[in-house]
């Protein structure tokens, strides 16, 4: 009987963590636009890691963080905004370094941070490691991001 329950358990869970992760990537790309959603993504995931200390949420919070220095018109803001989400979005991939999801977005904001800022020494490393893993993971909404974005 125990088995059952964590079973059914572990598969409610993995659904709800789905769906938090449907809901967050809707937020990541209204956000690249919106400051209102970034807000909201921020605020959203930084509240979801500190109650589950899950890195992919504290990833979110990185990317959020990186948008709002797109959307800050005060320079001083904007590296504050960057030098946060870096920090944040480096300590995710520390924690979890195997999880395509965080790799994939550190992938794709070094790859669309300005040279002079000198925050793309993980591009290579993070390609081949996207390229080797996607084929594997069982997440079809990541993948298809994944596919998209790379041009697969």
């Amino acid at each position: 009987m125990k088995k059952i329950f964590f079973a059914i358990f572990s598969c409610l869970t993995m659904m709800i963590d789905a769906q938090d992760l449907t809901d967050f990537r809707l937020l990541l790309q209204k956000g690249e636009n919106s400051e209102s959603a970034t807000k909201t993504l921020i605020n959203s995931s930084k509240e979801t890691y500190t109650k589950t200390k899950k890195p992919i949420y504290e990833a979110f919070y990185a990317v959020g963080n990186f948008f709002m220095a797109k959307h800050a018109v005060n320079p001083w803001n904007k590296f504050s905004y960057f030098n946060k989400g870096k920090k944040a979005l480096d300590n995710a991939v520390s924690k979890d370094p195997n999880n395509l999801e965080i790799r994939f977005m550190r992938y794709i904001s070094q790859e669309q941070t300005p040279a002079f800022l000198g925050y793309n020494k993980d591009l290579k490393s993070d390609k081949t490691f996207i390229l080797a893993e996607y084929k594997k993971s069982k997440d079809e909404d990541l993948n298809k991001r994944i596919k998209m974005h790379l041009k697969l």
